[in-house]
C-alpha cells in the first residue's frame, strides 16, 4: 500500500505555527477520546461487578407498597412504579437498559421542594438484610441522587451518587448496603437526576406481623336525598337550600384569626369578624339549616390575617412563624388553635366559654351544629408555585385534628375540644387516589395511634371536560357519559373500599357553566337554552355520581359568582341561582328540586344499560326495597330523542307507574299516570332524564 507524503520546502514561521497547533490539538483530542472511553468503561463496567456470594433480589411489594412523598403521580405525570417496573436483575445478568423513569414532567419543579427534593418510599413489608441497590442512570444532565433506609424520621443515608449526565455513561451502578431495613427511600435533587430502576437485593431476616386496620363494615349506601349537596360561598336563602342535604360553605381563615396585634399563643378568634345582623352570622345559618334537616360543614382556608399582612400568599402554608418546617405538625400551632375554637363553638361538648379565646361578645360553647371541618382547599393544585406535598398537608392536618396527638399542648385541634367533630380532606383538584394512599401511609408512619385523621371524609373534586392531560388546558365542558363519569368513580370506590372503609367518600365539586365563553361551558343541547342544558348536565352527573357509590356529592355552585349572567370567566356562570345581588332561580335548580323531591327516599340498585341509545338506571326504596323507580336517558349532547322506545320490565304485569318530566319552573315537575299493559310501555326519551316511580 502507497502512502501520501506531503513535501513543504522552507516552511515559513506562519506555517510552522499552523503545524504545530494542529500536532498539539491532535494530541489533545486523542487524550480527551481516551479519557472520555476510560470513563465510559469505568462507568459500565467497574460498578457492575458483582459482589462475593450471591445477590437476591427482593420481589413481592407492589403499588401498593410505593409511596411519592411529593405527590406528583396525579398532576405530574411521575409514576413511581416505574422505578421497579423493568423486571432487571443486573447482579445476575438480566442487565436490559430500562425503558421508563419514574420521574414528573421536567417542566413542574414543584415537586422538588428545595433541600428535600422528590421521596420515593418503598415498603418491603418485611425485615432484610439489605446487601446492594442496583441503579441504572438514564440521566442527561448531573445531578444527585441519595438511598436511605430506616423510616420516616428517623432516615439513615446509605449510598449517595452524582448521576454521569450524559448518553455514553448510561449504565447500571452498584452501591453495598450492609444494613437491616423495612423501608427504603430514594430522594431526587431535581428532574435533572433521572434514576431509571432501582432493584434492591437481601435477604429476609425477619418477618413482621403485618400492620392491617380492623375490618370495617363500611358505611349504608345513602339515599338520594342524603346524598345531594352544594357549595356556598354566602348565606344562601335557607328555603332555597332545603333540596341540598349538605352544604359545603367557603370560610377565610383571617377571617377567625383576624387578630393582627397579639402574637401567638396570646392572638384571639373571631366568630362573627364582620359583625353581621344576627341572620347572616354562620351561627344562625346553620341553625336555619338544621332546623330544615339539613347540614354544613366550613371549608375553611388561607391564612391568618397576621401572615396575610406579611405578604403571605392565601395559598401558602400558614405556619406560626415564617420560616418554620412545613413538613413538622408542630409547625402549624397557631392554625390549630382557630380549629380547636372551631370545634369547641359549633361542636357538641359544652365547654367553659372562658377557655375559648374570642373576641365575641355573649360566648357560646357546644352549639352542636357541625361536626365537620375541612382545612383549606385544593392545595394540591399543580399550577401555581403554592403546591402543598402530601407531607405539608399531613403536618397541618394532624395539627389541626388533635394538636398532632396533644404534642402542641392543650387547646390545639378539633378532637380536643369535641370528640364528636371531625376533619375532612381538603378537596384536592382530581381522582387523585396515589395522594390519599399516601396520605394513609404517612399517618400510619408518623401518628402513635396509626389513625387515618380525616374521618369526616375523603374528598375529591372532578370536572368533565375535554382536557387530554394536566399540560393541555380544557376548552369546554362535556357530558358525564362522553366522560365516563360513573365508571371513573366506580374505580375510585373500589380503592377507596379496599383502603377506607367506613369513611366517607365525597364528589366535594362537579359542574357546568352555562355561559358558552367558559372553558367549562355545559354542553349546549340542541332544542334547549344555555340555563336548561345546564341543568340537565348536572342531573345526568348527580346520577352518574350516585350510581357510582359514592357517599356525597357537593355541586358547585349553588349561587353564581357574578350577577353578570354573561360574564365569561370561569365558574362565573356555575351557580343554580343568581350572582350577589339577586336570587334569579336558574332551571337547575327546578331540576335537582325534582330529581331530590321525587327520589329523595331512594337507594342506588342497579345499572341496568349503559349501551345504546338509552341508558337506565334503577334505584330502590329504602324503606320498601321492592318499590322502584326508573330513570332513562339519551347518553348523547346532540339532540337524540327515541320517540317510540320501548321499556319492559319483567315480572311487571298491569301496574300503574308516575312519570315525571323535568320542568322549568316547577321543583316537582311535570308528572302523568300510566300503566304497564303486559309488563311494557312505550316511551318518548330524549337528553332530559325521565323518571318512573313504579307505584
Amino acid at each position: 500500500m502507497r502512502g501520501i507524503t506531503l513535501h513543504i520546502s522552507n516552511p515559513g514561521p506562519f506555517l510552522k505555527n499552523v503545524l504545530t497547533a494542529f500536532f498539539l490539538l491532535s494530541c489533545i483530542s486523542i487524550v480527551i477520546i481516551l479519557i472520555y472511553i476510560g470513563q465510559t468503561i469505568f462507568y459500565q463496567q467497574a460498578f457492575l461487578h458483582k459482589p462475593a456470594g450471591d445477590l437476591h433480589k427482593i420481589t413481592g411489594f407492589s403499588g401498593d407498597d410505593i409511596f411519592d412523598l411529593s405527590g406528583s403521580a396525579a398532576s405530574g405525570y411521575g409514576d413511581p412504579m416505574k422505578l421497579f417496573d423493568e423486571n432487571a436483575d443486573p447482579a445476575n445478568g438480566i442487565d436490559r437498559q430500562p425503558a421508563t423513569h419514574p420521574l414528573p414532567n421536567s417542566k413542574m419543579d414543584i415537586f422538588y421542594p428545595p433541600g428535600k427534593g422528590l421521596r420515593i418510599v418503598i415498603d418491603l413489608h418485611d425485615l432484610y438484610a439489605l446487601k446492594n441497590f442496583y441503579l441504572y442512570d438514564k440521566s442527561l444532565e448531573s445531578d444527585s441522587v441519595w438511598i436511605y433506609t430506616g423510616e420516616m424520621n428517623h432516615w439513615k443515608q446509605a449510598a449517595a451518587y452524582k448521576t454521569a449526565g450524559h448518553v455514553a455513561a448510561w449504565g447500571w451502578r452498584s452501591f453495598a448496603a450492609g444494613q437491616s431495613s423495612r423501608f427504603v427511600m430514594i430522594r431526587f435533587n431535581s428532574f435533572r437526576s433521572v434514576i431509571s430502576e432501582l432493584v434492591l437485593y437481601g435477604d429476609l431476616e425477619q418477618k413482621l406481623s403485618r400492620d392491617v386496620p380492623a375490618p370495617s363494615p363500611g358505611l349504608p349506601p345513602p339515599t338520594l336525598a342524603a346524598f345531594a349537596g352544594t357549595n356556598a360561598y354566602d348565606y344562601v336563602p335557607p328555603h332555597l337550600l332545603q333540596p341540598f342535604r349538605q352544604t359545603r360553605l367557603y370560610q377565610m381563615m383571617e377571617w377567625y384569626d383576624a387578630d393582627t396585634v397579639h402574637a401567638y399563643p396570646n392572638n384571639k378568634i373571631s366568630l362573627n369578624y364582620f359583625n353581621q345582623p344576627a341572620p347572616q352570622q354562620v351561627s344562625n345559618f346553620t341553625d336555619s339549616l338544621r332546623k330544615l334537616g339539613n347540614y354544613c360543614w366550613m371549608s375553611v382556608r388561607g391564612m391568618p390575617a397576621w401572615l396575610a399582612k406579611k405578604g403571605f400568599n392565601e395559598k401558602d402554608k400558614p405556619v406560626t412563624l415564617p420560616g418554620m418546617d412545613t413538613e413538622d405538625p408542630l409547625s402549624y400551632a397557631r392554625h390549630a388553635k382557630t380549629f380547636w375554637n372551631l370545634a369547641a363553638a359549633y361542636g357538641k361538648t359544652k365547654l367553659d366559654t372562658n377557655k375559648l379565646d374570642l373576641t365575641d361578645m355573649p360566648r357560646f360553647s357546644g352549639l352542636g351544629l357541625m361536626n365537620r371541618f375541612e382545612n383549606g382547599n385544593e392545595e394540591d393544585a399543580y399550577w401555581t408555585k403554592y403546591y402543598w406535598t402530601p407531607i405539608d398537608y399531613f403536618a397541618v392536618s394532624s395539627a389541626d385534628y388533635d394538636g398532632h396527638e396533644g404534642k402542641l399542648g392543650d387547646k390545639h385541634g378539633l378532637h380536643q375540644a369535641d370528640s364528636n367533630s371531625q376533619l375532612m380532606t381538603s378537596g384536592m383538584i382530581q381522582l387523585d387516589t396515589n395522594r390519599v394512599k399516601t396520605l394513609y401511609f404517612l399517618c400510619r408512619q408518623l401518628r402513635a395511634d396509626k389513625k387515618f385523621i380525616w374521618q369526616g371524609g375523603v374528598q375529591y373534586h372532578y370536572y368533565s371536560n375535554d382536557a387530554r392531560n394536566n399540560l393541555a388546558p380544557p376548552t369546554k365542558g362535556i357530558s358525564p357519559e362522553e366522560d365516563q363519569l360513573r365508571a371513573k368513580l366506580a374505580k375510585v370506590r373500589a380503592f377507596h373500599n379496599r383502603l377506607l372503609p367506613g369513611i366517607p367518600l365525597i364528589l366535594g365539586e362537579n359542574g357546568y357553566d352555562r355561559n358558552q365563553h367558559s372553558w367549562q361551558k355545559t354542553p349546549l343541547l340542541p332544542g334547549y337554552t344555555e340555563a336548561q342544558s345546564q341543568g340537565i348536565m348536572c342531573i345526568r352527573s348527580l346520577l352518574a355520581a350516585f350510581m357510582s357509590g359514592f357517599d356525597g356529592y357537593n355541586q358547585f355552585m349553588m349561587r353564581s359568582a357574578t350577577n353578570d349572567e354573561n360574564a365569561p370567566g370561569t365558574f362565573a356562570t356555575s351557580g343554580m341561582i343568581g350572582g350577589p345581588a339577586n336570587n334569579i332561580i336558574y332551571p337547575a335548580w327546578y331540576y335537582w328540586s325534582t330529581v331530590v323531591q321525587r327520589l329523595g327516599n331512594y337507594q342506588a340498585d342497579s345499572v341496568l344499560s349503559e349501551s345504546g341509545p338509552i341508558w337506565i338506571y334503577r334505584l330502590k326504596n329504602q324503606s320498601n326495597p321492592a318499590k322502584k323507580a326508573y330513570v332513562l336517558f339519551s347518553p348523547t349532547a346532540s339532540g337524540n330523542i327515541v320517540k317510540n322506545f320501548s321499556f319492559k320490565i319483567w315480572g311487571v304485569n298491569n301496574e300503574s307507574f308516575t312519570k315525571i318530566i323535568l320542568a322549568d319552573k316547577n321543583p316537582l315537575g311535570m308528572a302523568q299516570t300510566d300503566k304497564f299493559q303486559n309488563g311494557s310501555t312505550v316511551l318518548s326519551v330524549g337528553e332530559s332524564p325521565v323518571i318512573l316511580l313504579m307505584d
